[in-house]
């Protein structure tokens, strides 16, 4: 090597290696805030017993988050249930299997079978209870453009009211996975939230969140390959009222998740057939109904 080459050859390897020192500095700095807005998450689920009606034991996130993918299309009851005394007062009554003589609850709601029965099942709430105009039917729930949209009150604007009380709702997707995952669930509801997945209840806080985008726990729940439903009940008492959820950007972009353009109940069925094709138990490629009977036994 030409001995004139030499501080040229060492300039430009401590150029890089003060480029690559620049560069994970970066990284690093860039990485704190992001561990910081992680935060702890619960692990535990899901909720056993003894625990479905008891807060979680992690300290409060309290961190908003207006820019999350919050789900925004769900399919539940025309109707909520309404005067019902107060969210935590409501709180441990399962309406939904009242107002079906038993042959739907809560967490069968949660499952496929379950869900499927909401083609010919109706929910009769008392007179007392159901809002003027009830069908006892089931709807496309839209929650607006945002989050945060109707002032923070979208548990009333669903359903075409500015400004409800003391009434409970409930709001279904399913989620089209494409393999059996873990995945970041993250409520933020006004005020007494109750969340199941295929017939298991993971999620209850009987505390407002703060805001529609604000997060105070990110629950880790199991999604099995194929398709998960998820029941969101929740309770209003007084004030705004809002119910959003959100998964990690990772599980959005692997799953599927319905109602997405459907407006009707008939075009949300539609969706749920169409789901993407999967592998059955048997080793053959099947569609949702083949699968759906080959584990059912129907």
């Amino acid at each position: 090597m030409r001995q004139d080459r030499l501080p040229n050859l060492i300039q430009c390897n401590l150029g890089n290696f003060q480029w690559l020192v620049f560069v994970n500095l970066l990284s690093f700095c860039l990485f704190i805030p992001m561990i910081s807005f992680a935060g702890p998450v619960i692990t535990s689920g899901p909720l056993s017993k003894e625990k479905e009606m008891q807060q979680p034991e992690q300290s409060r996130l309290n961190q908003k988050r207006p820019d999350a993918l919050w789900i925004l299309n769900w399919y539940g009851p025309d109707s909520g249930y309404m005067n019902n005394g107060g969210a935590k007062k409501s709180s441990t009554i399962d309406h939904i299997k009242n107002a079906t003589n038993g042959i739907l609850d809560q967490p069968s709601l949660s499952t496929i079978e379950g869900l499927l029965k909401t083609k010919e099942v109706k929910v009769n709430f008392p007179p007392k209870h159901a809002m003027i105009g009830m069908e006892g039917d089931w709807m496309i729930v839209n929650l607006g453009t945002r989050p945060d949209a109707a002032g923070g009150r979208n548990m009333s604007s669903r359903y075409g009211f500015a400004d409800l009380n003391n009434f409970d709702t409930w709001q279904i997707i399913v989620i089209n996975a494409p393999t059996n995952m873990k995945a970041i669930m993250s409520p933020a509801q006004d005020d007494y939230a109750q969340i199941w997945i295929n017939g298991q209840k993971w999620h209850n806080d009987s505390e407002w969140t703060g805001s529609p985008t604000e997060v105070d726990f990110d629950v880790e729940v199991d999604l099995k390959a194929g398709n998960n439903v998820l029941v969101y009940r929740c309770g209003e008492s007084g004030g705004h009222e809002y119910a959003n959820l959100h998964f990690d950007r990772d599980t959005m972009q692997k799953v599927r998740i319905i109602p997405d353009q459907a407006k009707t109940k008939a075009a949300f069925f539609d969706e749920l057939i169409n789901l993407p094709i999967l592998v059955s138990h048997r080793g053959r490629l099947v569609s949702f109904w083949a699968d759906f009977k080959l584990e059912t036994g129907q």
